[in-house]
This record gives structure tokens, C-alpha cells and sequence, in this order.
């Protein structure tokens, strides 16, 4: 449904140019729930905000296209080539969307505003679409009538939720959904975008830089790396057999019940500064595993559904083994 082709999205200064997507390509199935994971500063929310055109005036997009249903809807000389299939047919959650209600306005008023501006429903089909809504997410049609700040943190996000799916959208792109929710709150809304992808068939794409939240939702994974796609492929593969060093070191860095260690292994360091992106592997200053070879560009690794940015993918079960050792990921001298 959803192709993205060699996408490069740079933020342009007066002094500089932060490069902060880089020759990005993946794609999106019918009824596919696609996780994006990586750290902050990654280029997560700009490849996810560039979907929907809604990036800032000062991201330019340097280089490539995307389609919907084989239908182009962005490149690099038009920025976005038709409106009408925002919220029509990709819908966005943004980030803290909890604090993206309006303060001052009751939540069926900005039902209305998507409904009957963007999808021409008169007030009256506008607030019967509404309660639909409300019960989909699960919230009592009565409470349309309330404040945001009525509202708990979990209930401002099935609201946001019920808010993407207003027009029937065929593919919804979710930023950071659960990241400020308590976890009992955050497994409550992961089973809603699950039960509405079967129940809508609707195509997700979830951004997070919780590698849990995609070993518990995803089907796919995209894991990012300093505005490069590092790995992606099956979430179990991925969490189980890793072929990028990033990849085993965000697995390394989060709670794994059936490990035999008691600690966790963090990746020390940073992402690079994007203005002046290091040659060759982005990860390489960080990676225990680097090489001389890392100072020229990888070449993609490609084995069935499984892709990889790296050298060193035909070492791949000596690495994983060395990798879950917290001697190996020590700063370098």
C-alpha cells in the first residue's frame, strides 16, 4: 500500500545542512503493523512527519519518492502532489498527541472540524460518526461533550486515536503513542491499534525507540540509526538473530525475562551530529565490532525477508554472542 523510495530528507540552516534522513526505502503492506525503532534523534518522527507532508518548511526533500497504492504522493519536486489523502486515506497520531487537543475546545467541536471540513459531513452525520468513534476506542459517547483536561492520559489517546480514524483512513501512522503512559495504560492502547488493525484491516505504522512495544505488537520492524534504515525484516528474526551491531545493542540495552544475566548492556556514546555525518558506517565510532572497512559505505546484506547495512553480516553468530557481553560494549580508548 505504502512504498518509500530512497527517501533523503535534509533540514537546511542558514550555516548548515543537518542531514537527517537518509536514502530511506521500505514498504508497507495491507493490514501490516510496521514498527520503526531506533533513539531520539534518529530521524523516526522527520521519515514519519514527511508521509503526511507536515515537516517543517525548513526540511527539504533532497532526494527520492513515495507512493500510495502505486500513486505518487511525494518527491523531490513537488513535496507533496495531492492534499486530499491526508486523513482520506493516511491519517497521523504526532508525538505527545495527548497535548495536541486544543484546551478551549469540547472534543465533539473537533470531531467536527476533521469530519465536516475535511470529510463534508453535515454537524448531525458529524456527531453520529463521533459516538461511533468513541465506542470503537472504547470512551462513553457522553464524555464528547468534555474538556480535554477531563480526561486522563490514556483516555487523551484513544481520543487522538479516534480522531486519526474519522475518515476511514487505510493506513495510520502512529508517533511515540505510548511513550508518557504508565505501562498497564501502555498495553491498553498497544491491544487497541491491535484489535482496530484486524477489525479495520488497517495498515499501521508505529514509531517508538522501545524495542519492547515492537517485540509485542509489530509484525515488521524498520530499526533507524542516525537517519539510515540499519536493519529490518520480521520482528522475530530481528529481536532473535540480529545481523547489525545497533540491532544487538538495542536488544542488549532493555528488560529480558528469560535472559540469564542481571544487568543490562547499554550502548555507550551517542548518534553522530547529522550536520557532518562521519563516511562509511554511521554506527562505526560506537560499534565494538568496527573494522577498517567500516570507513567505506556497507554493503546491504538481502536474505529473504531479512535486510542489513553492514560488513560484517557473515560474522553475524560470532557477533551475537560477543555482543551480550558487557566487557565488549566498554568505551574504546
Amino acid at each position: 500500500m505504502l512504498e518509500i523510495k530512497n527517501l533523503s530528507i535534509h533540514y537546511v540552516g542558514k550555516e548548515f545542512v543537518a542531514k537527517a534522513v537518509e536514502n530511506v526505502s521500505l514498504k508497507l503492506n495491507q493490514g501490516e503493523l510496521l514498527g520503526i525503532v531506533g533513539e531520539s534523534g534518529c530521524g523516526k518522527t522527520t521519515l514519519a512527519r514527511s508521509i503526511m507532508g507536515v515537516n517543517p518548511d525548513s526540511a527539504k526533500i533532497a532526494s527520492g519518492q513515495i507512493y500510495f497504492n502505486n500513486n505518487k504522493i511525494l518527491d523531490a519536486d513537488k513535496k507533496i502532489n495531492d492534499l486530499d489523502f491526508k486523513w482520506k486515506d493516511i491519517a497521523f497520531i504526532p508525538q505527545s498527541a495527548m497535548n495536541s487537543l486544543d484546551p478551549v475546545y469540547r472534543i465533539i467541536d473537533q470531531m467536527r472540524e476533521i469530519l465536516v471540513i475535511r470529510g463534508g459531513y453535515t454537524k448531525n452525520k458529524a456527531d453520529e460518526r463521533s459516538e461511533e468513534l468513541f465506542n470503537l476506542v472504547g470512551i462513553d459517547k457522553n464524555r464528547l461533550r468534555d474538556f480535554p483536561h477531563q480526561f486522563s492520559g490514556g483516555m487523551k489517546q484513544r481520543v487522538a486515536i479516534a480522531m486519526a480514524l474519522a475518515l476511514d483512513p487505510k493506513i495510520v501512522i502512529a508517533d511515540e503513542p505510548v511513550t508518557a503512559l504508565d505501562v498497564i495504560v501502555q498495553r491498553q492502547i498497544l491491544d487497541l491499534f491491535n484489535e482496530l488493525k484486524h477489525k479495520l484491516n488497517l495498515s499501521i505504522i508505529l514509531v517508538t525507540h522501545d524495542v519492547s512495544v515492537v517485540a509485542y505488537i509489530c509484525q515488521k520492524v524498520a530499526v533507524m540509526y542516525a537517519g539510515e534504515i540499519v536493519e529490518m525484516g520480521g520482528v522475530e528474526s530481528i529481536l532473535q538473530e540480529p545481523y547489525h551491531p545497533y540491532t544487538m545493542g538495542l536488544n542488549n540495552a532493555f528488560p529480558d525475562l528469560h535472559s540469564t544475566n542481571d544487568f543490562l548492556v547499554p550502548i555507550n556514546g551517542s548518534p553522530p551530529n547529522l550536520i557532518n555525518p562521519p563516511t562509511g558506517c554511521r554506527f562505526k565510532a560506537r560499534c565494538p565490532f568496527e573494522i577498517n572497512k567500516c570507513n567505506d559505505k556497507p554493503d546491504r546484506y538481502i536474505n529473504r525477508d531479512r535486510e542489513a547495512i553492514c560488513w560484517r553480516t557473515s560474522d553475524q553468530k560470532k557477533l551475537l554472542e560477543e555482543s551480550k557481553k558487557l566487557e565488549t560494549w566498554e568505551i574504546k580508548e
